[in-house]
Order: structure tokens, then C-alpha cells, then sequence
């Protein structure tokens, strides 16, 4: 090969190089800023919440357990100041991202008035059981006794789906998409401000 054309394949993949490096980090500051964006809005929202399930009470439904449900449904709620109820499925992406600190934040906060509850939807209990197994996911995972009327009472449509409920069971805030432990705290501490 000539050496006019090592140069011109070696500028070229530094260029693709600098390209996909520069593509990443512009991601990486997107996602970023969209999560303190959405943690300024909820700050400035005053307790106003657009989601269709903000102001229902979560107990009007009936659960069943799935795993670490020593306790019921309703007494796990009554028993902490916020709940964190997330709404997950195994085919979902963000909700497998997500798992991880969903169980982070249950282990940090064992032994307070918090916990993270999960409830499994639009799921086969064989990859549910897949899943849960995979993650060792070490919180109370749940189902919803008639899931097609709890889905649709609550608008539950897109997955990720996190509730944070308090102890009466209103759901006082809601968020939609992949939560950190960043979020979720800032989420636990307007509802305790709330309440």
C-alpha cells in the first residue's frame, strides 16, 4: 500500500474517532441535562403533576405477591412515609438499566420509612421470573389482581413507570422513564415535604 494512502486511511479513522467520541459525550451531557431538568421542573411544579394517576389512591386495587412479599401490598404502604412503586416489565430496556438502583436505594433505606416496591406488568411469569432472578432483585415484587382495568384506571402505558405514594396510598408524584437514585430522592422528598 502506498504511503499517501496509509495517511489518508489513518486521518480518516482519527476523524471517525473524534466524530463518535464527540457524538458520546453529546449524549452523555443530554442525558444529563434532561434529568436536572426534570428535577428543576419538579422543584418549580409546586405539586402540580400532568400524569393521570397523580391524586388516585394506589390501594384501590388489589395485589398479589411475586417474591419478597412477606408483607401485603397495603401494610408495606401503610408502613413507610413514601413508597416507591415501580412499574416494570422484563422486555423493557430501561426498566433492566434501571433494577440495579432500584435495589441500591431499597438496601440504603432498609430499616426507614421507605421502600421500593415493584409491580410487575404486560409480562409472561416466565420472563418476569427471568428477570427478577438475573437482577436478584431483593425488594417486594407484586402484580395487579385485574391488570387490564388497574392499566387503564391508572394510565400505565409507557414502561418505565414509577409511582411515589405515601401513606394513606395517594400517589403524590409520578414520573415516566429510567429513575437513578438521584432522582428517586429528590421524588422521596417532595412527597415528605407534601405530606
Amino acid at each position: 500500500m502506498k504511503p499517501k494512502n496509509i495517511i489518508i486511511i489513518v486521518v480518516l479513522a482519527v476523524f471517525f474517532i473524534l466524530v463518535g467520541a464527540g457524538i458520546g459525550a453529546v449524549l452523555n451531557v443530554s442525558d444529563d441535562r434532561l434529568e436536572q431538568q426534570s428535577l428543576e421542573t419538579l422543584k418549580s411544579s409546586e405539586g402540580r403533576d400532568n400524569h393521570h394517576a397523580v391524586g388516585k389512591n394506589i390501594l384501590n386495587k388489589e395485589f398479589s405477591g411475586v417474591i419478597n412479599d412477606a408483607e401485603a401490598f397495603e401494610d408495606i404502604i401503610a408502613s413507610n412515609e413514601v413508597t416507591v412503586v415501580n412499574f416494570f416489565a422484563s422486555w423493557c430496556d430501561p426498566c433492566r438499566r434501571e433494577t440495579p438502583e432500584l435495589i441500591e436505594y431499597h438496601e440504603e433505606h432498609s430499616g426507614e420509612a421507605l421502600d421500593v416496591v415493584g409491580v410487575n406488568i404486560d409480562d409472561s411469569p416466565e420472563n418476569r421470573d427471568k428477570f427478577l432472578g438475573e437482577l436478584e432483585v431483593t425488594y417486594p415484587v407484586f402484580e395487579f389482581e385485574n391488570e387490564p382495568e388497574a392499566i387503564e384506571s391508572y394510565k400505565i402505558h409507557l414502561m418505565p413507570t414509577t409511582f411515589f405514594v405515601d401513606s394513606e396510598g395517594m400517589i403524590v408524584r409520578a414520573y415516566i422513564g429510567e429513575v437513578g437514585v438521584g432522582l428517586i430522592d429528590s421524588y422521596v422528598n417532595y412527597v415528605k415535604e407534601d405530606s
